[in-house]
C-alpha cells in the first residue's frame, strides 16, 4: 500500500492575518506529514509466480443415448479442483458421482459398483458435514443438452497411489435427481454415461502471477 501524505501550509489570507498583528513577517510551509494509520513498512502485493503441476487426471463420458463429457481433475494446494461439462443429456438436474470400480460395461454400467467411499461414511451433498468422496451432487443440463460443474474437494487425490486416488475409478452420470439425503446412493435412478479416470500427460498452471489491483487469472488451465 502506497503511503498518504498530508501537505498543509497557511495560505495567501492567513499571511495577511499574520502581517497585521506583525507577529510574523512571512509564511513558513509545514513539513509533509505521514499518516499515522499507515507504516513505512507497507508494500504493495509482491507478484505470486505461477504454480505447475503435473498431478491432473481426466475422464471422457459416454453412453448409450447419446450423453457424454469431460471431467478434469487437478492437484491444487488446496484440494482437488474438479471441472465438467456434459453434452447429449436431458435437459434437468442429474446426479453425478465417482464410483469405486474403474469398469463401464454393459448398457446399464453396473460394473462401476457404488459410490467411491474409502472414508466408509454415509452419502450426502459434497458440502455436508459427511458424504462420500465421490459424492459431487448434481448437475444442471440446460434445455440444449450441456452442462457444467466446478468444485474443489480434499477428500480426492489425483496419482498419489493413495486410499483417496481418484485415478481408475469410474464416473457417473445418472438419469435422475440426486435427493443428497438416501442412502447409500442419493436415489439417482439409471446410469447414463460413463467413462474411466486417466492419468493425465503434461502439465497444468494452478495459479496465474496476480499484478497488484489487476483482475485474478482463471486459477487453472486444461
Amino acid at each position: 500500500m502506497s503511503r498518504t501524505m498530508r501537505a498543509g501550509g497557511v495560505g495567501a489570507v492567513g499571511c495577511a492575518v499574520l502581517a497585521l498583528a506583525l507577529t510574523v513577517s512571512g509564511c513558513k510551509k509545514e513539513e509533509p506529514v505521514v499518516d499515522q494509520s499507515e507504516t513505512a513498512s507497507e508494500a504493495p502485493t509482491p507478484v505470486t509466480e505461477p504454480t505447475v503441476t503435473t498431478q491432473i487426471a481426466a475422464v471422457t463420458l459416454s453412453g448409450p443415448g447419446g450423453a457424454s463429457g469431460v471431467v478434469n481433475f487437478t492437484q491444487e494446494a488446496g484440494g482437488v479442483h474438479v471441472v465438467a461439462r456434459v453434452q447429449g443429456a436431458p435437459a434437468g438436474t442429474h446426479g453425478f458421482h465417482v464410483h469405486a470400480v474403474g469398469t463401464c460395461e454393459g448398457p446399464d454400467f453396473k460394473t462401476a459398483g457404488d459410490h467411491f467411499n474409502p472414508t466408509n461414511t454415509p452419502h450426502g451433498a459434497p458440502d455436508a458435514a459427511q458424504h462420500h468422496a465421490g459424492d459431487f451432487g448434481n448437475i444442471e443440463v440446460a434445455s440444449d443438452g450441456t452442462g457444467n460443474l466446478d468444485l474443489t474437494t480434499t477428500m480426492l487425490s489425483v496419482g498419489d497411489g493413495g486410499a483417496n486416488d481418484v485415478v481408475g475409478k469410474a464416473v457417473i452420470l445418472h438419469a435422475g435427481k440426486d435427493d443428497l439425503t438416501t442412502q447409500p446412493s442419493g436415489n439417482a435412478g439409471a446410469r447414463i454415461a460413463c467413462g474411466v479416470v486417466q492419468k493425465a500427460e503434461g502439465e497444468a498452471v494452478v495459479e496465474q502471477p496476480v499484478e497488484p489491483g489487476a483482475t485474478p487469472a482463471p486459477t487453472a488451465q486444461y
